[in-house]
């Protein structure tokens, strides 16, 4: 039997690897909801509106408690937190706060400007003042909320991995008899869950409506929890509460659908520059200049040869590189990452673990390395038989069950805690 493992025999180091970052070690409840959405919405991608009941509560990702935590946290900033009423966006200055001190405003000023941008940099909401706004009619909108709130991150991680468009969540509390913006149209589709109270819309016919259907018409429609709205880019809508409906508070998540001519648009741009850098059609044009004729004698063979190339491209090795840069880089997220580096103390002989991620071991001269996710943990040497086991390893497990791979129980369980904390490995 080799001599027992101590701690300092373990060193993680970054690995080159193009593995995803560890995701977390359970999802919340609800997040499932993302590959939902997708199936619902289905063939209507980018095309027309689409309105259905009861698909999904997701009222226990974020609820009115939550809300009130993150507003009274101070974390959020000018550009995550928005107050709205009437269609406008009031001055951040009656409802932002720097410390407790009051500072004087001299409007047009540049004392003015450098309040602005304290406001930006280190002010942060007051919960007193937001409540006010709120209780007298103004709407809420909290910008990239998902970069606050572990379990609609998650979310947004699921729904990237079924559809491979960037996301992200916007948040909307209106109050009784309001409306924060007037007619408009959004530069991104949006999928809109509610999840308290109800909200009336109205939906215009979108683009592709007005281009495929003449018959296409106004939509009137209320959204009550569990709903879900899907609006495609550019599509005229606008949102109100009612008197009796209470407040409300709808999620959006934002996207954009990807259509045929701006990807064409985007490989023939990058076919266009790669041929200029390649013939040397870049530069600036010499002054002074006769009007078009002497661009033209350049250009016009140029583009010739360019369009004789064209027919040679491989456009599928085009694609395959565009949808590749075009891939949102995965999130990384620490939901139960903290709370596994704790309970991995508890890890015994007995305890029934699992892996969470692939490793690949491979031994050296003097250590082995083992890769997972993008971390390598380097071991002696005598641990290369006891890792390729947990390599190989389906299913629950327990460190008493490696017995036969040359250490003992004790360099076991210490081996099992230390993957535990890296994220490698959870109980079962």
């Amino acid at each position: 039997m080799q001599q027992p493992l101590a701690e300092t025999d373990f060193e993680t180091v970054d690995a080159p690897s193009d593995d995803a970052v560890l995701g977390p070690l359970g999802y919340p409840p609800g997040t499932g909801v993302a590959a939902e959405l997708v199936r619902t919405i289905g063939d209507s991608w980018g095309r027309r509106p689409l309105h259905r009941t009861g698909v999904a509560d997701i009222s226990g990702l974020l609820g009115i408690e939550d809300i009130d935590e993150l507003i009274d946290s101070r974390t959020l900033r000018v550009s995550q937190l928005w107050v709205c009423s009437m269609g406008r966006n009031l001055p951040p200055s009656t409802y932002m706060s720097v410390g407790e001190q009051p500072r004087t405003r001299s409007v047009g000023s540049t004392a003015d400007v450098r309040r602005i941008m304290t406001l930006a940099s280190e002010g942060s909401p007051d919960p007193v003042k937001v409540a006010q706004h709120l209780a007298a009619g103004a709407s809420l909108t909290l910008n990239q909320v998902d970069q606050y709130v572990p379990a609609l991150r998650a979310m947004c991680r699921r729904f990237e991995d079924e559809t491979h468009l960037r996301c992200g969540v916007i948040l909307f509390v209106t109050p009784p008899s309001s409306q924060a913006f007037s007619l408009h149209a959004d530069p991104h589709d949006i999928i809109v869950m509610q999840t308290h109270g109800t909200k009336h819309w109205e939906i215009h016919p979108s683009l592709w409506e007005r281009e495929n259907d003449p018959d296409a018409g106004v939509r009137t429609l209320t959204m009550r929890p569990g709903d879900m709205l899907y609006v495609p880019e550019g599509t005229p809508h606008m949102a109100r509460t009612s008197g009796d409906g209470g407040l409300s508070i709808h999620q959006t998540v934002q996207f954009n659908v990807p259509r045929y001519d701006a990807v064409a648009r985007r490989l023939l741009e990058r076919s266009f520059e790669r041929f200029c850098e390649e013939t040397g059609l870049t530069g600036p044009i010499p002054l002074p200049r006769d009007g078009a004729a002497e661009m033209a004698e350049r250009i016009g063979p140029a583009l010739a040869r360019f369009a004789a190339a064209l027919a040679d491209t491989d456009v599928r090795d085009l694609l395959d590189r565009h949808l590749e840069s075009a891939r949102p880089p995965a999130r990384t997220l620490a939901t139960g990452r903290f709370s596994a580096i704790a309970a991995a103390d508890g890890i015994t002989a007995a305890s029934e673990l699992r892996r969470t991620t692939p490793l690949r071991v491979r031994g050296g001269e003097r250590r082995v390395h083992t890769v997972f996710g993008r971390r390598e943990l380097r071991t002696p040497l005598h641990t290369e038989k006891a890792l390729m086991a947990l390599a190989s390893t389906e299913g629950a497990f327990t460190p008493g069950t490696l017995g036969a791979a040359g250490l003992d129980t004790a360099s076991l369980v210490l081996l099992c805690r230390r993957l535990a904390r890296e994220g490698a490995l959870a109980f079962a």
